[in-house]
């Protein structure tokens, strides 16, 4: 199986993973998981190598996650001054699951996908089996919401911080 797979799967890993390293660690654990999920595997879903594609996108998408907490973590400065305070605070507090929670279902799930759970938007239409033209538009018209929420915000940060 490796001899078959690991070429393939290294690729879509190292697409994710810049650093060679990563991508190597990361393939051994995807193996791994493939080795001690096969039961879980089921032919009528998808076939054996979209399966394993899978378990590789997520682990990598995974990895990337962690590395770029763990770089946040150790850059971020915690003396911050009350002019970066003013001038920050508004878009550094901004969670996005917040923003998007009263958007309709159709946008919050497209949203959710592409920018959280790293899904191209292929990959979205394959998975919500919705035309790609569809899911581009609904993406657009999605962060077009998205924009103006965040010019209300600043609007309205930028009220409270005057008064």
């Amino acid at each position: 199986m490796y001899q078959h797979y690991s070429d393939a799967l290294y690729g879509i890993i190292s697409r994710i993973l810049k650093r060679q390293e990563d991508a190597e660690e990361v393939l051994q654990v995807v193996f791994l998981k493939i080795w001690n999920n096969i039961d879980s595997y089921s032919e009528t879903k998808a076939t054996l190598f979209t399966w394993m594609a899978q378990i590789a996108r997520n682990a990598a998408i995974d990895r990337s996650r962690l590395k770029s907490f763990e770089m946040d973590n150790n850059t971020r400065s915690f003396d911050v001054s009350e002019s970066e305070l003013k001038t920050d605070a508004g878009i550094s507090g901004i969670d996005i699951h917040t923003l998007i929670k009263d958007m309709p279902v159709k946008y919050r799930v497209l949203i959710d996908k592409m920018f959280l759970q790293g899904y191209t938007q292929q990959e979205i239409s394959d998975d919500l089996e919705i035309p790609l033209g569809t899911v581009k538009t609904r993406l657009r018209e999605a962060i077009s919401q998205l924009r103006d929420q965040l010019k209300d915000e600043k609007h309205l940060l930028y009220m409270l911080f005057i008064m």
